[in-house]
């Protein structure tokens, strides 16, 4: 089995104006394929979504026959 080596030609994409380093890269092959590696994006922590959804239930503004006596 023959290894096809990178080429030093490496091109970043930036595809969000705050991403620091680059969502895509394509990197160019000895065989003239280019291969795209994506950024692994971590998610959120599963507290983070708990949190979320609890204050996505919390009422908001006025609630009437919750007015402070």
């Amino acid at each position: 089995m023959m290894q096809v080596l990178p080429l030093p030609k490496v091109r970043g994409i930036w595809k969000h104006r705050a991403s620091r380093y680059p969502d895509v890269i394509r990197v160019p092959m000895s065989d003239g394929k280019v291969v795209k590696y994506v950024i692994d994006i971590e998610q959120p922590h599963p507290a983070f979504l708990e949190s979320m959804r609890i204050i996505g239930r919390m009422a908001v503004g006025y609630q009437k026959g919750r007015e402070k006596k």
